[in-house]
């Protein structure tokens, strides 16, 4: 609280007062401290002497130290107070002197009014004098004139500014004496604006010979650079006169006609202008007159502007003042015409390859090709870039929409004429492995490259634009496409003899929607290396293998395998026509089929009639086709045996066909063993299972046997156990449901079957 009421106290509480007695005790006990810790042993007595002595000094030490400081200190308070005693007097003199002033304006106050008489003489004289000064000027301007004119034509441009400026200073000073009047004259001032009319007119006519100079800097600089100086020189003495007449203007009010004139940014909108005029002279062609007009255009440009900015460079930096930072500034002038020229021909809609050329000239800019010239060595950092991202943006978007639409009528075009080559008399090509094809896949995919060529010229990013929009187009293609082959399958349905080839096209076609598949991901691979994940793996039906895939090429080369087993289905619908129209299939299990062997044997050479032209199928299609060829034949003779067509009257009736079903099941599975070694023939081992069951004479192991076979397939469903019981002709219904249900249990539809060859009997019908 202390510190507060005392503002002395406001930078801590005050020091205590010294206690000189207690000060003394501690001195005291700390010398006798010291003395028993150098006193400690008897020997240490002999350095008493030694002890006293080293003491003796340290006093006289501090001794004089303290001598010294309050010397020091009272000299300071004598110096001090010697200076307050001179300040003191100082003030009294400058008192008395302050006195004396005020006394004497009041005497002379009265002499200003006095006087003012005078003052206004005095003005007179000075206008008076100004105006004999400007006599000879004013009685001399239309003489003035006709010769600054005839300076101007002649070129000598120094010395006709000199007698423009003598003319623009006489005609200043007069309106500046007429401004400063009291009573302003309008008629004056208009007498003196028309007689100086003319002075106007040569301002703007020595501007006109400047600006012509500017424009042709560049060659100017080459041939006459002394040209180039005098117009700088002008231009800058009037830069200075408009700062003179800013200031003057900031005290009188006054700015003469014609300031600023500003000629310095003129000059700078001149050069832009010129810069302007030649990037667009460089355009020689339209496009009604060359389809290669821009490349021309942009290369002619490429190489003006080398040329240029080697002269700006090496030329004019000697020439034009530093401060105008010629270079950088001529620089930054050429950067932004270019770049307002290109986004004027970017609005004029450019078209195709015109996009491409644009985009990669804009790629190339800040490259040795431009800008960064061994010559050169521009950093275009500092200037910013030549098109906004909106603008590239849009000439991106632009060009994948016109691809986009150029592949979707290329495709198209490509697909009708392959259409025709479908309906031919002969047979497909084939490629070096014997495989059919047309040439479908080929020529789409050459058109892809020579757009992914182009495009990687560009940039990586539209590269992945390129081939996402590839793979969008694709995937409606493959629309199209299947469709195709749908109409081509059902006009060859209406009559079969016509196209003769239809096998060998469908083959082709299966073949062809593996190689979109091949080459789309060989495109992947070789512009967008390690971009997306590895393919899953794909079930028979396209199906990816339990995973979420990011990668629409991969997606794509499903779809594509997808429509791929569509031509391997219509192929096998055309062999399983022919076994129909020889009635083999129809036959299976009937007496028909009992009576005679030759059913089997018209399957097989059917089949090997078929695989002379399956040969042409690449290894992938080969396989999958065989294995669904064979699912087929099984089905059929399981939904054969399943419908009870043949009764049986007796067990030997049984046997025999039982042990008929065994041998041609062994036959057929040699068959397809032929066609290929690594085909899993596993599946025609139910037709043996069954037979067994048929075969088996005591009904009362029937139930054994039924679990065995139960256990085998266990997708078999209710129904169709009950009536491959009742193929035997020995049970009654009753009896065989009974059977199913102690072999299978109660059907509960929420606890799902496996599949197999008996769900696929289902699903078909």
């Amino acid at each position: 609280m202390d510190n507060e009421e005392d503002p002395q106290h406001s930078q801590g509480p005050a020091p205590a007062p010294l206690d000189l007695g207690r000060l003394e005790v501690e001195a005291k006990q700390a010398a006798a401290k010291l003395v028993a810790s150098l006193l400690q042993r008897p020997d240490q007595l002999d350095k008493v002497d030694q002890y006293k002595r080293r003491v003796a000094r340290k006093k006289a030490s501090v001794e004089a130290m303290l001598k010294t400081a309050v010397q020091s200190q009272l000299d300071g308070v004598r110096t001090g107070l010697n200076q307050l005693q001179s300040a003191l007097q100082d003030v009294y003199q400058m008192k008395q002197s302050l006195d004396e002033i005020e006394e004497n304006y009041r005497i002379i106050e009265p002499l200003h009014k006095s006087l003012q008489g005078l003052k206004d003489e005095n003005h007179k004289f000075c206008q008076l004098a100004a105006a004999q000064e400007n006599l000879k000027h004013i009685f001399t301007v239309p003489e003035t004139v006709v010769k600054t004119r005839e300076l101007i034509m002649e070129g000598k441009l120094l010395q006709a500014h000199k007698f423009l400026t003598d003319l623009e200073m006489s005609r200043d000073d007069l309106l500046l004496a007429l401004h400063k009047q009291p009573n302003q004259s309008p008629t004056d001032k208009n007498t003196l604006s028309h007689y100086f009319s003319e002075v106007q007119d040569l301002t703007k006519d020595l501007g006109k010979q400047l600006w012509v100079i500017i424009q042709r800097t560049l060659m100017s600089v080459r041939r006459e650079p002394n040209l180039i100086c005098t117009a700088l020189r002008i231009i800058e003495r009037e830069e200075r006169m408009d700062a003179a007449w800013t200031r003057k203007y900031e005290q009188t009010g006054f700015m003469p006609p014609g300031r600023p004139k500003r000629w310095r940014d003129k000059c700078f909108e001149v050069l832009q202008t010129s810069i302007a005029a030649r990037i667009e002279g460089s355009q020689l062609e339209t496009r009604d007159q060359n389809k290669m007009w821009l490349v021309r255009h942009l290369e002619i440009t490429r190489q003006l502007m080398i040329d240029d900015l080697k002269v700006v460079k090496t030329l004019l930096p000697p020439v034009f003042p530093p401060e105008y930072d010629v270079v950088k500034r001529y620089t930054k002038m050429y950067h932004r015409a270019l770049a307002a020229h290109l986004e004027e021909m970017i609005h004029h809609e450019l078209e195709g390859n015109e996009i491409v050329s644009l985009l990669q000239w804009v790629g190339a800019y800040d490259s040795p090709e431009l800008m960064r010239h061994p010559e050169l060595k521009i950093d275009v950092k500092e200037l910013g870039p030549l098109l906004e991202n909106n603008l590239i943006t849009y000439l991106r978007n632009q060009y994948l929409r016109n691809m986009k639409q150029n592949i979707t009528e290329w495709s198209r075009n490509t697909l009708r004429s392959d259409l025709k080559d479908w309906m031919k008399g002969e047979a497909p090509d084939q490629d070096g492995d014997g495989f059919y094809n047309t040439q479908l896949p080929v020529i789409i995919f050459q058109m892809m490259e020579q757009n992914l060529q182009v495009a990687n010229i560009i940039g990586q990013d539209l590269v992945k634009k390129v081939l996402g929009l590839f793979a969008e187009e694709l995937n409606r293609f493959a629309q199209e496409y299947r469709a195709e082959l749908q109409l081509f399958d059902d006009r060859h349905q209406e009559d079969r003899h016509i196209p003769q080839y239809f096998v060998h096209y469908m083959i082709a076609n299966a073949n062809n929607c593996l190689a979109f598949g091949e080459y789309m991901k060989e495109l992947r691979k070789r512009y967008i290396k390690n971009e997306f994940e590895e393919e899953a793996e794909v079930d028979e039906d396209g199906e990816e293998g339990g995973q979420i895939r990011r990668d629409p090429f991969q997606k794509l080369t499903d779809h594509f395998l997808i429509l791929a087993k569509f031509c391997c289905d219509v192929i096998l619908e055309e062999v399983f026509r022919d076994l129909r129209e020889n009635k083999c299939l129809n036959e299976l299990f009937t007496r028909a089929w009992m009576s005679h062997s030759n059913g089997v044997e018209t399957i097989i050479a059917t089949w090997d009639d078929y695989h002379k032209d399956f040969l042409h199928l690449k290894p992938t299609m080969f396989e999958i086709l065989l294995s669904k060829g064979q699912d087929r034949i099984v089905q059929e003779y399981v939904k054969a045996l399943l419908s009870r067509k043949l009764s049986f009257k007796n067990y030997e009736e049984r046997k025999i066909s039982a042990e008929k079903i065994c041998a041609e099941a062994e036959q057929m599975k040699l068959q397809f063993q032929e066609m290929s070694s690594k085909l899993d023939v596993s599946k025609f081992d139910v037709l043996p299972a069954m037979a067994e069951g048929l075969k088996l004479k005591d009904s009362s192991m029937l139930s054994l046997e039924i679990m065995g076979f139960a256990q085998k397939y266990p997708d078999i469903r209710m129904e169709q156990l009950v009536n491959f019981i009742l193929c035997r002709g020995d049970i009654s219904r009753s009896d065989a449901r009974q059977l199913a249900i102690d072999t299978l249990g109660e059907d509960d539809p929420n606890v799902p079957k496996p599949t197999g060859i008996f769900t696929e009997i289902a699903l078909s019908g």
